[in-house]
């Protein structure tokens, strides 16, 4: 059963990742610049004043918008650096300002200095923002494979009040992902076609 289900996942990765790979440059921009309007003007943003968000990399929905509007509305902004000597675990640092406190980090994607920022604590964040390769309707998440923010969104406080986003491109919505034990799932997943609520 778990090596049918892993089987499953790998599929649904390779052939989600190459939909959006296959989306021009000019086209995951135009495509990221809906999401970021959707996100800034959805409740879930607005009521937030602590903002996890993630430094984009290749072909993922662009955040950079998201990092300086975050910055630019006065609320706190969070993003992760992977930790080299734990396993799967991100580590928060808030950061103010992007252009000088981060630096290349694990797989060249850019991270946090933690000589420049101070950690952040999870109970502080109001609302995390996800990568996802693929996600379905009702907040199945599938990442890359190394469980980092499975183990982040799984750390989470079940009376910790906080909205977890997934940001993706319509073409990433798959009709079922599998779910593991230890899988996590998004309450909102924000696309150019839709904000989708799975509360």
């Amino acid at each position: 059963m778990r090596g049918r289900e892993h089987r499953r996942k790998s599929e649904i990765r390779r052939e989600a990742l190459k939909r959006r790979d296959s989306l021009s440059e000019a086209e995951q921009l135009d495509k990221s610049n809906i999401i970021f309007t959707r996100v800034v003007r959805s409740w879930e943003w607005q009521q937030a004043r602590t903002i996890c968000l993630y430094a984009s990399f290749g072909s993922e929905v662009r955040t950079d918008r998201l990092m300086r509007a975050a910055l630019g509305a006065g609320k706190r902004l969070v993003l992760p650096r992977v930790n080299r000597h734990c396993e799967g675990q991100l580590d928060l640092y808030f950061v103010e300002d992007i252009s000088t406190q981060l630096k290349p980090g694990a797989w060249n994607i850019p991270e946090p200095d933690p000589r420049q920022c101070k950690a952040a604590p999870l109970e502080e964040i109001d609302c995390i923002v996800t990568p996802g390769v693929a996600f379905d309707q009702w907040g199945g998440r599938l990442g890359y494979g190394g469980g980092f923010y499975d183990r982040l969104l799984n750390s989470l406080s079940p009376t910790q009040v906080m909205c977890t986003l997934g940001l993706a491109y319509e073409l990433q919505i798959v009709r079922e992902v599998p779910q593991g034990f230890f899988d996590s799932r998004v309450s909102v997943i924000a696309t150019e076609l839709r904000l989708e609520e799975n509360r």
